[in-house]
């Protein structure tokens, strides 16, 4: 028996095993009702590619027809259970299809209008796997016929992996009155980019590599404050800084100045850049989240080591991805090569998020790495991408740009050099 047959024949024992899982599980329940379809999600998702990319032939309007027809008795009973033929494994996958829209539906119609507070009140289970499903519409994504299962296996909600490539995904779900009404009132996100000029880094150096003591940039606290008051007049949703910019020190000054109500500020997020700091004895590259009320919400730490060629970034590398649930809009963060990295499969492709927002420090090849991960996740899933970009590049000269921002919203072709930056700040409708 070849390869292919043997997987389509595991397949086919996983399916069978994840009906007898749901249709034990599947009741009046929320949470027993959330394992199954997750259950099944799962099955689907984890096919051989060869079926799985069978889904981008059904009709978009048959699912949704066939997906509310079903009766809960049909749900468990009369599965075409063969693979043998790719007309039997498409009617197999049609079955499954039709099931895991039933049980989105139902899953929707018993969960209470409670907000969701804590990761528990959404995780699912199936065997060994955890994941959660939020019931919320992706904010940029329509279901529509030839797509794929990822795109619109389930067309209201998503599914985050507890762990994705070893990483644990962690939900930030904090109380966000002002994006309540932002979402209320259907407000177009926007955020701030902001750079420095006249910025120079204090550089130390260990048995492990570089690292930034220090940053030197004029005013910088007076031009943060500024940036807070004009984004907040401008109703936008937050700020985003660039990596390596934002001392702890600084951090803490820009905490106070919110956090006492000094500054004047009506954001829900504010992505500070990032620094290297030491934590336990170890140093990582950390960006802070802030609320719009000066508090921390969430740090992410650097994901991959940065190299120059003569040496390495003398860092340790965080291990989860924070997922930040806010009313009108789901955020994924990175920090420079995490996302940029073209060498390697970071894990943001498996996060349906809406927006991924990464502060970079670096040069155009930097960039032009950005740029084409970008294209690859709106491709996927339709998740839009605001890199905001310091120039960095050792010993360069000439009319050198602040830096670059990227605001990837759509599928035209970026060029490098069009997000060169000599203006420190500006909006993007995102």
């Amino acid at each position: 028996m070849s390869n292919i047959k043997l997987l389509e024949a595991q397949w086919l024992a996983d399916v069978k095993q994840a009906i007898a899982f749901a249709e034990l599980s599947f009741g009046e329940d929320v949470v027993s009702t959330r394992n199954a379809l997750y259950a099944l999600w799962l099955t689907v998702d984890q096919s051989p590619g060869s079926i799985r990319d069978l889904f981008r032939q059904f009709k978009e309007e048959d699912l949704a027809k066939a997906g509310g027809d079903i009766t809960a008795k049909e749900l468990f009973t009369n599965l075409p259970l063969a693979v043998g033929s790719v007309a039997e494994r498409t009617k197999l996958l049609y079955a499954l299809a039709v099931r895991i829209r039933a049980l989105e539906a139902a899953l929707h119609e018993i969960s209470g209008d409670e907000p969701v507070r804590h990761e528990n009140q959404c995780l699912a289970r199936y065997g060994e796997a955890e994941a959660f499903i939020l019931l919320r519409n992706p904010r940029h994504r329509t279901a529509a016929t030839k797509q794929s299962f990822r795109r619109r296996g389930l067309v209201s909600s998503r599914v985050f992996p507890r762990e994705i490539k070893g990483y644990r995904v962690k939900l930030l779900l904090p109380d966000d009155p002002r994006g309540r009404k932002r979402a209320a009132a259907r407000k177009e996100l926007s955020f701030g980019a902001g750079l420095f000029a006249d910025m120079t880094f204090d550089v130390g150096h260990d048995a492990d590599g570089f690292f930034i003591r220090d940053v030197s940039i004029p005013d910088q606290i007076a031009t943060i404050r500024g940036h807070i008051a004009v984004a907040s007049s401008s109703d936008c949703h937050g700020i985003v800084y660039p990596e390596l910019t934002i001392t702890s020190s600084t951090l803490l000054e820009i905490c106070n100045g919110i956090g006492t109500g000094e500054w004047v500020c009506d954001l829900s997020l504010l992505v500070a850049g990032s620094r290297h700091a030491e934590v336990g004895q170890q140093r990582f590259n950390i960006c802070s989240i802030l609320n719009g009320y000066g508090e921390e919400i969430a740090q992410h730490r650097k994901l991959l080591q940065y190299s120059d060629g003569k040496e390495v970034e003398s860092i340790q590398l965080g291990d989860e991805l924070q997922i930040l649930v806010l009313p009108d809009a789901i955020f994924a963060f990175g920090i420079c090569l995490d996302f940029c990295n073209t060498s390697e499969d970071p894990p943001y492709a498996d996060l349906d998020v809406d927006y991924v927002l990464v502060p970079s420090c670096g040069n155009e090849r930097t960039m032009s790495g950005h740029v084409r991960r970008s294209a690859e996740y709106m491709d996927k899933q339709k998740t839009r991408t605001l890199v905001v970009q310091q120039f960095y590049s050792e010993g360069a000269t000439g009319d050198l740009p602040l830096g670059y921002v990227l605001a990837r919203c759509d599928d035209v072709t970026i060029q490098v050099k069009d997000l060169e930056k000599r203006n420190p700040w500006e909006i993007y409708n995102i």
